[in-house]
C-alpha cells in the first residue's frame, strides 16, 4: 500500500504533466491558428478517469476556432494552475523538511 504522502505527490505531478501537455496544445493552436490547412488540437480523456495516462491530444474538429483572446485566457489560466501547484508542492517539500530536520534553521 502506498504511503498518503506518495499519493499527494504522484496526484500532484499528474495534475502538473497534464497542464503541461495543455500548455503544448495552447501554445501550438496559438502559433499556428494562421496556417493554412492546420487542424486545432485538443485534449480528449477517456471515460475512466481514474486510470493513468486517460488524456490524449487529438484534432479538433470546429468549423469556427475561438478568439485568440479567448486562446490567450485559456493559456493563462492553465499557467496559473501549474504555478499553484507548483507552489503547494513546494510547501509541503518544505514542511516535510522541518519537521524532518528541526535543526534546520
Amino acid at each position: 500500500m502506498p504511503s498518503p504522502d506518495a499519493s499527494v505527490i504522484q496526484q500532484v505531478s499528474a495534475a502538473m504533466s497534464l497542464s503541461s501537455l495543455r500548455h503544448q496544445v495552447n501554445v501550438a493552436n496559438i502559433a499556428n491558428r494562421d496556417s493554412q490547412g492546420y487542424q486545432r488540437m485538443r485534449l480528449q480523456f477517456d471515460a475512466a478517469m481514474d486510470r493513468a495516462g486517460t488524456a490524449r491530444v487529438v484534432t479538433d474538429n470546429v468549423t469556427a476556432a475561438p478568439s485568440l483572446e479567448q486562446d490567450l485566457v485559456a493559456m493563462s489560466t492553465n499557467l496559473m494552475h501549474y504555478q499553484v501547484m507548483a507552489r503547494s508542492l513546494s510547501r509541503y517539500f518544505s514542511i516535510i523538511a522541518a519537521i524532518t530536520n528541526p535543526n534546520r534553521g
